[in-house]
């Protein structure tokens, strides 16, 4: 009896030191994964240069743009996507290629957040119709990420990220310096706000400074 008992207070001393250290453990889970995610995102790119050169393939047959310059917008809405504003553009704008970027990244409301939609500017390598400077639109990459960050909102983290690893990619194909990569406001053109106060264009050119080189197949 005497043996049956102090098993018993042996065991229930042990599970009341596990339930202790669990307890004391579990809150900094959370943060261990979240300090996780923080560190990884200055080692790997959210996308994979095999899944953005996919993602990058032109049509058959189109010959390559000598592309030069990579701009920087936001859609100035909470929502979209390129289907949404590729119709606006043609019916509203009378653009006979409808879209005026080549790519659109999404914020969750119209596309998934961060998902990357191409545009047939982009499949079919035409001048853009993102800036009303001409001669940027010929040789210049437009990327519209979803949302307005003027007034109160700035790129999600997923939107962040896609942008990072889709410039980084595309600038590395194109051997397009830093000081080519702008944002929309910095075209010699009529005053914009675009891409807005709240989109931070130092923490982008660090963020793609801090991934890995992107290995690039250019079809000539």
């Amino acid at each position: 009896m005497k043996i049956t008992e102090r098993h018993v207070m042996m065991f229930s001393i042990a599970m009341f030191v596990i339930a202790t250290g669990l307890f004391i453990y579990l809150p900094f889970i959370g943060i261990e994964m979240q300090l996780t995610k923080e560190q990884s995102t200055g080692i790997k790119p959210f996308m994979s240069t095999a899944d953005i050169e996919k993602l990058c393939k032109i049509d058959v047959g189109v010959r390559e743009n000598k592309w030069k310059h990579i701009v920087l917008h936001h859609s100035a809405t909470d929502e979209g996507n390129a289907s949404k504003f590729d119709k606006h553009h043609r019916k509203t704008r009378k653009w006979k290629h409808g879209l005026a970027y080549h790519f659109v990244i999404g914020n969750g409301k119209g596309s998934g957040e961060g998902e990357i939609e191409v545009g047939g500017r982009w499949k079919k390598q035409i001048h853009g119709a993102h800036t009303a400077n001409m001669n940027i639109n010929r040789v210049g990459i437009g990327i519209c990420l979803v949302g307005n960050f003027e007034e109160n909102n700035e790129p999600t983290y997923d939107q962040f990220e896609a942008l990072a690893s889709l410039v980084n990619y595309l600038s590395k194909r194109y051997n397009i310096p830093k000081s080519n990569i702008v944002r929309h406001n910095q075209i010699v053109q009529k005053h914009t706000a675009c891409p807005g106060k709240n989109f931070s264009y130092e923490k982008l050119m660090e963020r793609i400074a801090s991934l890995q080189p992107a290995r690039t197949h250019r079809r000539l």
